[in-house]
């Protein structure tokens, strides 16, 4: 799967997890996707110079560029049994809907930047200053922007498992590394990987809620 910040790119790639049949076209028309997640059924993406969230069947068939009116900016998306949250760097703004995209909520959490991640009973965000991460319930209440402050860099995306919450430090291309905290905020680890390069987007088994 492929993605685009600041670019034209309309195109999602597949391929198979050995690496082997690569489709650069597997959906086109993309409004430059930025964040790309999927669930048992579909495959959602949002749009970094759209207005909308798109959605596709997981063979690329079905493809709705426009699948929820989301405002521009969008680029981390999630999705869990019941709801697909995205987080609006633009507006600073997560947003909420049903899977059916229906009850659509651009103001559902405030002070968000570009990542998004959910574990557990907690949605988690990088904060509009790109310095810290926030965190809040999935019903949007008892939201801390306090949550972790001052860490490396500028963080782009966000990744879980179990027990993790990982960053990367993107700082604007420059970033080297990659960070690691406990799902409570404690151990707080910004240099648990290092060496990288402009770390932006970022993933890891387990980490689906």
């Amino acid at each position: 799967m492929t993605s685009a910040n600041g670019g034209s790119a309309t195109t999602i790639a597949r391929a198979n997890l050995d690496g082997s049949g690569v489709n650069q076209n597997f959906i086109t028309g993309a409004h430059n996707p930025c964040g790309v997640t999927v669930n048992t059924n579909f495959i959602y993406w949002g749009g970094d110079a759209g207005t909308s969230i798109g959605r596709a069947n997981l063979n690329g068939s079905g493809v709705n560029q426009d699948f929820i009116q989301t405002g521009g900016g969008v680029c981390g998306v999630v999705v869990t049994k019941k709801y697909i949250y995205w987080a609006n760097y633009q507006t600073g703004q997560i947003g909420r809907a049903k899977l059916n995209g229906k009850g659509v909520n651009t103001n559902f959490i405030s002070g968000c930047g570009s990542g998004i991640a959910i574990q557990g009973d907690f949605i988690y965000f990088t904060l509009s200053s790109g310095t810290g991460i926030g965190r809040a319930n999935l019903d949007g209440t008892g939201v801390d922007l306090n949550f972790m402050t001052g860490l490396n860099g500028l963080i782009a995306f966000l990744a879980t498992d179990k027990n993790n919450l990982y960053w990367a430090d993107w700082a604007g291309g420059s970033g080297t590394t990659i960070g690691r905290a406990n799902l409570d905020g404690t151990g707080v680890n910004q240099t648990f990987i290092s060496g990288t390069v402009g770390g932006f987007g970022i993933a890891v088994t387990g980490g689906s809620p």
